[in-house]
């Protein structure tokens, strides 16, 4: 999916790929495991969790951002990112505190615990590497176009094609397609077209984050990823009739607030700057 975007930005102008040296191939198979474990991890979680609390869970991963941002890139913390951290942090909590209300039937209390637990690991993973992407922006690719971007994820999308294809392979689960594919309630068509439909949504998901980290900052990127969780949960109580209980919704009025907290922090960051900065017309 991005090679043609890719192929046409180099036509359109002077752009020469970027060398892929060792250093830069070690990472991009290293990020491309990563993503496959991380899909798997939240496939694993999602297949114990009701949808509604399985994204409530990921929202989790802005808290572990913020640490591994610090850690890594020296990101520095307002009043209002330790807010939206910590609010977001909280409603995950809740929902662990109220872990037996909603486990799908079928399901063992065993198998929701380890749901929960691989879920919060898949966020925290997620979380891990958008600092280490930015990092690489940074340090090993350098900021110098946008068509950089779009080779790192492209890259990466092969690799982690690459390991989920041998995984597969290996556990045999290739034969189970066709499987899947006969029982899924609306036809084969509509079957494939949901396959390739999710494969292009969470491509360019994957790519505005990775631009959005280029642009600005790994936080800023799971931010805004973080904003769009409460709204699926919304929606799994709408179409998969998830239960909806009150420790669920403040859980999501958390999210919603901690959102909110730290986009308002930036909002009165980038007035300061501005203040401060002088315009076009000041320095004549």
């Amino acid at each position: 999916m991005l090679l043609p975007p890719l192929f046409t930005y180099y036509c359109a102008s002077s752009t020469r790929p970027t060398p892929l040296t060792f250093k830069l191939f070690a990472i991009y198979l290293a990020m491309g495991f990563f993503t496959a474990f991380d899909n798997l991890l939240f496939s694993w979680g999602l297949s114990y969790l009701p949808v509604s609390t399985n994204v409530l869970l990921c929202a989790s991963q802005l808290a572990f951002n913020a640490i591994f941002a610090y850690a890594i890139v020296g990101q520095k913390f307002t009043h209002f990112i330790l807010n939206a951290v910590f609010s977001i942090t909280v409603g995950a909590v809740l929902l662990g505190l109220h872990s037996d209300s909603d486990r799908p039937k079928g399901t063992t209390e065993r198998q929701y615990v380890l749901g929960f637990i691989v879920t919060i690991a898949g966020a925290a993973l997620y979380a891990l590497m958008l600092p280490l992407l930015e990092l690489t922006y940074k340090n090993v690719i350098g900021k110098t176009n946008f068509a950089v971007v779009i080779e790192a994820q492209t890259f990466i999308a092969i690799f982690a094609t690459l390991f989920s294809m041998i995984g597969m392979a290996i556990n045999g689960e290739f034969s189970v397609l066709k499987q899947e594919a006969n029982a899924f309630p609306l036809g084969h068509a509509l079957y494939a077209v949901t396959l390739v439909g999710s494969a292009i949504g969470w491509q360019m998901f994957f790519l505005g984050g990775a631009g959005i980290i280029f642009l600005a900052s790994s936080l800023l990127s799971c931010t805004l990823s973080t904003a769009m969780l409460p709204v699926v949960s919304i929606l799994a109580v709408i179409f998969f009739h998830d239960s909806f209980y009150a420790l669920k919704g403040v859980a999501m009025l958390l999210s919603v607030w901690g959102f909110f907290s730290y986009i308002y922090g930036g909002y009165i960051e980038f007035k300061a700057r501005s203040a401060v900065e002088p315009g076009p017309e000041d320095s004549l």
